[in-house]
Formats: C-alpha cells, structure tokens, sequence
C-alpha cells in the first residue's frame, strides 16, 4: 500500500509575549516537522506529499530570509542553499504532473507521443523526488536544521532586532508590504519573468503573515491583518495560475526541440497548449490586477 501524504495542518501559533528567538525556534521547529512528515508519501511518489514538502522547504527558507537580522552567518547561509537543492529536485516532479493533468483537461492538444513523452518525464521526475529524499543527504539535512535551531548560537550577535516578537513582525511585515504594493502597480505591463519574482514577493509576504498573525489578536488589528491575508491569497492564486500557463508552455516546447523525429508535433502541441491557456491568462491577469487593488486598499495595521 503507497502512503499519502501527510495532512498539512502547518498553522502556527506563538505564545502572546514571545521574543523573537523564541518565534524563530518555534515556526523554524515546526517546518522541520512538516518536511519530515512528507517524507513516506514522496517516497512513494504522492503528487500531495510533493507539492506539501516543497511548501514547507519554501517556507524553512523564508524564515530563515525574514529572521536574517537574528540568524545571519554561514551556517544559515549553506542551510538555505540545501533547503534550495532539495526544493529543485522536487520541483520538476509537480510542475510536470500539472501539465500531465492540463493535457488531459484539454482534451485533443498534442499528440499522442507528445503526451506519452509528457508522461514518461513526469515518472522519470517523481523518481528523481522519491530518490531525493532516501539519501543520507537528506536525512542529514534535517538533522543540521534542527540542531542548529536549537543550538540557538546565532541569537548571540543580534543586538539591534527587536526582542519582542510582537514588535519584529509589525516592522518585517510593514516592510514588506510596502514594496510589494509598488511592485503591483505595473503589474498587467510585467513579463512573465517580472511577474514570477513579484510572486515570489507576495508569497514571502504571505508566508511571514501566516507566521505572525497569531501575536496580533486584538479586535481591530487582528481583523485588519486577517483581511491583508485573505487578500494577498486571492492575489496569489491568480498570480499562480498566471505562473502555471507560463511555465506549461516552457515544458511544452522542451519535448518539441528535444525531439528529433517528429518536431513539428511537437512544436504544434507547444502551441495548441498555448492557445488553449490563452482563455485562463486573460481571465486570471483581470483576478490578479483586481487582487492587487483590492490589497493596496488593506491596510496591515490601520496606522
């Protein structure tokens, strides 16, 4: 019997008063946890276990960014590039299962050797992953994270962070929504490119938000923080979909110039695809610019 992924519940809840050493350990902690629990379904190549273990090493490497101030030194760099290979090797795994699901919603776009291609890369990617995960390398990984956490070594040379928790998040927040309310002003001009690391920066926003929003529980800044998260989720799925139609029509032309035999099948697949998610751009581009509005609009603290 192959094993599911582990249920998420990655919610994380600080203690009213904590230092910002102590909400380091506790959210930096509770990824560890949510990698580790993922690891028997990536094992057995579970689409879910995947896509939650890459959240969970996306959000380790956040928090490590977010607390830079406390936590800088080599250690926290060489961890955060770890963090980033183990996220590269599982990324290949769900980007093409999302395709293999796109081709057959669509019905008729490609071939059937293009789409057999499609299928074979994408056991060959979750063999990749499952592999991944059986080494010692990773095992190791998640045993320098934890001790590292909680040597705690690095808390030593951050005398300028703020030590309450509660004061750090308001300024990291505070900052990070603001560069990001400017960055999505353009935002229907941006390339594809452009508009992946303006992604990049609201799901880092996203994820800080969740980290912190339990230390804010009074009724106006609470319901006003609550708000801000809603809304940035709504901007994320749009800017998500957005990233989806881009990066399938990347993997589309790759089976097209690799293959030798039948390139123009698969160069006219690459387009049918394109032109199939043409409809999904266009609607999600008018979510994404009505999101984005909408969050300008939401003020983090009413102050």
């Amino acid at each position: 019997m192959s094993a599911r992924a582990a249920a998420p519940s990655g919610e994380i809840a600080l203690q009213p008063g904590s230092s910002t050493t102590d909400a380091f350990r506790a959210i930096a902690g509770r990824l560890v946890g949510l990698i580790a629990a993922q690891q028997a379904a990536v094992l057995n190549r579970d689409p879910t276990g995947v896509h939650q273990m890459r959240i969970a090493l996306r959000r380790t490497r956040v928090t490590i960014t977010i607390f830079s101030d406390l936590i800088h030194g080599p250690e926290a760099e060489r961890l955060k590039r770890e963090l980033k290979w183990l996220t590269g090797r599982l990324g290949p795994a769900r980007d093409l299962h999302l395709m293999d699901l796109r081709l057959k919603d669509a019905g008729a776009v490609g071939s059937a050797a293009f789409r057999k291609k499609v299928a074979a890369d994408r056991a060959s990617a979750f063999d990749s992953a499952s592999r991944a995960v059986a080494t010692k390398h990773f095992v190791k990984l998640l045993g320098d994270l934890q001790s590292w956490i909680d040597a705690g070594d690095w808390a030593q040379t951050a005398k300028h962070v703020p030590e309450p928790a509660k004061k750090f998040a308001k300024r990291v927040l505070t900052r990070r929504a603001d560069r990001l309310i400017k960055k999505l002003d353009a935002l229907e001009q941006l390339d594809d490119e452009q508009r992946h690391r303006v992604r990049i920066a609201a799901k880092k926003l996203y994820y800080a938000t969740g980290f912190f929003e339990s230390l804010f529980d009074g009724p106006r800044t609470g319901k006003r923080l609550a708000r801000f998260h809603k809304r940035l989720k709504k901007l994320l799925d749009a800017l998500g979909a957005l990233n989806d139609a881009a990066v399938q029509r990347e993997l589309a032309n790759r089976p097209a110039k690799r293959s030798q035999r039948t390139p123009a099948a698969g160069a006219a697949a690459a387009a049918e695809l394109a032109a199939a998610n043409e409809a999904i751009t266009r609607q999600q581009m008018k979510a994404a610019v009505k999101a984005a509005a909408k969050l300008a609009d939401s003020p983090l603290f009413g102050d």
